[in-house]
């Protein structure tokens, strides 16, 4: 039987240390990168710049700074000119006006996260629980190599190929 949390904590460990260096979205799906930005080209033949990590979140979550919420998943949600704005607003405040570290990460047993950050961010990713629906995933971003997904609140068979 797999331990949920453990190998949750186990795989992103490796933000430990790393620094926020993108916040976009796509729909309203949060897309974080941590890690040294690296150009490749995408399925469309366009460069892009990508971590050495993403993060892509499509459930419930939060971000605070010193206690105070500054955005949640609602705030992509909507108009793209709405979600458009809250990314840009994101980007402006972690990435552009200084660095934001990963200090530490905690597991839930229901597949949550937090992710403890420099200037007192933290971001909270609360899976929805909601069965065959894609809660988050992390991966290694043109690395041909198993992502972690968790889906309806635990990690899916496809995290092991």
């Amino acid at each position: 039987m797999i331990d949920t949390r453990r190998e949750i904590e186990q795989r992103l460990s490796v933000l430990r240390g790393l620094v926020l260096s993108g916040v976009n979205h796509a729909a309203d799906m949060l897309t974080l990168s941590f890690g040294a930005l690296r150009p490749v080209t995408n399925f469309r033949g366009k460069l892009k710049h990508v971590g050495e990590w993403a993060l892509h979140v499509q459930c419930t979550w939060r971000l605070e700074e010193a206690g105070r919420v500054v955005a949640m998943e609602d705030d992509l949600r909507g108009p793209d000119e709405k979600a458009h704005a809250s990314a840009h607003r994101l980007r402006e405040i972690l990435v552009e006006h200084g660095t934001v570290t990963v200090e530490a990460v905690s597991v839930s047993d229901a597949a949550g996260v937090v992710l403890s950050m420099s200037r007192g961010f933290r971001l909270t990713v609360t899976p929805d629980v909601v069965q065959d629906d894609e809660d988050w995933r992390f991966f290694a971003p043109g690395v041909d190599a198993a992502h972690l997904v968790i889906v309806g609140g635990k990690i899916a068979p496809e995290s092991f190929d």
